[in-house]
């Protein structure tokens, strides 16, 4: 018999053994260690990963919120600053006057007032409604400047409105730029929601037309049904006509 078949080593200790055969090595324990670790750390990395997707989706809507608070604020501390309102000049082809330029407390008007000029004279007012403005932009140069090219002039801006031009003058860039962003994004807003309650009145007033509609069509069936022949169609409709 051979040795082979009884244990491979008695054979390679007999000289049994093929030419080329070898043994096999034999995988040790830290071997098989560090494939198990390799594939708990991919495992681990991939959990890892997922948590940190669903923990960013949990947080978006704080995230958008906290950001929404933050843009609420903002604006609140820019509109104060229109509230107080600033020393500006009020341009007409007359000239300029000395004014004041003022948001209203609620946020929804801008007003002026200028100074009197004499005993004889007293100040100009005026409002505009934000929801009525439709441009706020720079002035720009006219006649010969124009022509060299479109120039804005330093410190002058406009409000266009629908019935009305107003035209002021800053007494720095950095009061005009403040007052043209803020006032144009506030108009904005304004008649944002000057169309949101015309969308509104419009939606209630389909529902009760309809709502009347509904009821007409209720008062024909009952009058209809008091009603045996066809000749009592008119006295259904004189019935209906009745408020």
């Amino acid at each position: 018999m051979s040795l082979r078949l009884v244990c491979p080593c008695l054979a390679i200790l007999a000289g049994e053994t093929e030419k080329n055969s070898e043994l096999q090595p034999c995988k040790s324990g830290e071997d098989n260690g560090s494939e198990d670790e390799g594939t708990s750390n991919g495992g681990q990395s991939q959990l890892g990963a997922a948590a940190a997707g669903l923990f960013g989706v949990a947080l978006a809507p704080i995230t958008a919120f906290k950001e929404r608070r933050a843009e609420d604020q903002a604006r609140k501390e820019r509109t104060a600053v229109l509230q107080a309102g600033a020393p500006m000049k009020l341009l007409s082809y007359r000239g300029s006057t000395n004014a004041k330029v003022q948001l209203s407390s609620d946020g929804a008007m801008v007003t002026w007032q200028t100074e009197r000029t004499g005993p004889d004279q007293p100040g100009e007012s005026g409002v505009i409604a934000l929801a009525m403005i439709r441009e706020i932009k720079p002035v720009m140069q006219s006649g010969l400047g124009a022509l060299l090219g479109s120039k804005e002039v330093p410190l002058q801006w406009m409000i266009v409105a629908d019935e009305e031009t107003v035209k002021f003058e800053a007494e720095s860039e950095t009061a005009r730029q403040t007052w043209m962003s803020t006032l144009d994004e506030l108009s904005k807003r304004q008649q944002e929601a000057k169309a949101e309650r015309k969308m509104g009145y419009a939606a209630q007033r389909q529902m009760g037309i309809e709502q009347r509609r509904r009821e007409a069509e209720r008062r024909k069936a009952e009058v209809l049904k008091t009603c045996g022949g066809g000749g009592m169609k008119h006295t259904a409709k004189a019935m209906m006509s009745r408020n």
